[in-house]
């Protein structure tokens, strides 16, 4: 009997079904139980987030928001390694366990995150998509002080080191770095309607 439940567990035919939350704009569905006990964070952030794009003026749509039960399934969904909590796609975002980043204190962040990138302007160049989400975010304010080695960098490159989510012989930390550091010298200067103003 153990057996057969094990293989069953293997195929998810014994597992529990996903469940679907709607609250608003926004629905959440995990694939792993032990996430509903994150629902109520990722809503209040969601609530958060929502406000405080609308006061940028931006129109956050409809979101779908699909938890994966496993880093494995994140990856075949997505294609990205364990170290990406999270990626948009139009209206619909991808996380890893709601666990897992809660207890890398990413939870908040991540739903942050990706709330802005639902709803910034589908025109704005990838590396200053990327700087602004993390200074809404707040993970910016988890950045190490001090240079990051790629101030010379120009803006299309950066861009394509970004999407290339591996660039050779670079972290992509300092990557991510660079483009916030960009990011807030341009709201420094321009104010964030400003910097969301830019285009390709």
């Amino acid at each position: 009997m153990r057996r057969v439940l094990a293989v069953l567990l293997a195929l998810g035919l014994g597992s529990a079904p996903a469940l679907t939350v709607r609250e608003g704009r926004l629905s959440v569905t995990v694939g792993d139980p032990r996430d509903r006990a994150h629902l109520g964070a990722v809503f209040g952030a969601w609530r958060g987030a929502e406000r405080d794009l609308r006061g940028l003026g931006l129109t956050v749509p409809a979101v779908r928001l699909e938890a994966s039960a496993s880093a494995a399934e994140f990856a075949r969904r997505t294609g990205e390694g364990w170290l990406v909590a999270a990626t948009t796609r139009g209206t619909v975002i991808h996380t890893q366990r709601l666990g897992a980043l809660a207890a890398r204190g990413l939870l908040p962040l991540t739903v942050r995150h990706e709330a802005f990138h639902a709803a910034q302007p589908a025109a704005l160049p990838r590396g200053l998509a990327e700087g602004l989400a993390r200074l809404f975010s707040g993970e910016a304010a988890r950045d190490p002080a001090g240079p990051t080695g790629l101030e010379e960098v120009p803006d299309a490159r950066l861009g394509a080191l970004l999407a290339a989510r591996s660039p050779a012989g670079l972290e992509l930390d300092a990557v991510y770095r660079e483009a916030t550091r960009r990011a807030r010298q341009l709201v420094a200067a321009r104010g964030w309607r400003g910097a969301l103003a830019i285009r390709r």
